[in-house]
């Protein structure tokens, strides 16, 4: 079965992660698919597109995020350090400028990474359990996550604390009360 898909930003391609570790890629028109990629060991939980369509964000249960050059349909990058290995399905996204990737993890905490670097560059704790999805909005600077916790917290990108990747603070819940 099919966990989550995107319209290429052309909109004639769907792609699609899958439970059976597949990543599809499939032509609207015909319904075709035109290719696949097996390069994970786990269940893929989410797929994202960079907004030009040359890279492919992926999250799967063998523990990995990984970036894919489409061009050569190649992971160019692996994002560790979070947890995605059970039942939970944890979806990543693409962050401000595409510099960065922020991820789910099921030990409660947002992860950030440097996407030049794969480096783990700031941890946001969401609360208890899992945090299922996060989501970037760069018409706001805000990033919003949800969780086993049944809550979905936001944070606000401040892009003048640091000048490579910005930092993430003002966290809130979405009743728009401080969390404390």
């Amino acid at each position: 079965s099919i966990s989550r898909l995107v319209f290429n930003p052309y909109g004639n391609l769907i792609v699609s992660g899958s439970k059976d570790s597949t990543i599809r890629f499939w032509d609207v028109v015909s319904g075709l698919c035109v290719k696949t990629i097996s390069s994970h060991l786990g269940e893929v939980t989410s797929v994202a597109l960079s907004a030009s369509g040359a890279q492919l964000l992926s999250s799967s249960k063998d523990n990995s995020n990984r970036l894919w050059d489409m061009r050569m349909s190649k992971p160019v990058r692996r994002f560790k350090g979070h947890q995605n290995t059970s039942k939970n399905f944890i979806r990543t996204c693409f962050g401000p400028r595409e510099q960065l990737v922020f991820g789910g993890s099921e030990d409660s905490f947002v992860y950030i990474w440097d996407i030049d670097t794969e480096q783990i560059v700031q941890r946001l704790s969401h609360g208890g359990g899992a945090v299922y999805a996060v989501e970037w909005n760069p018409a706001q600077s805000l990033l919003a996550s949800c969780g086993h916790d049944g809550t979905a917290r936001t944070w606000w990108y401040d892009e003048s604390r640091n000048e490579h990747v910005g930092a993430i603070s003002s966290e809130r819940d979405v009743d728009g009360e401080p969390r404390t």
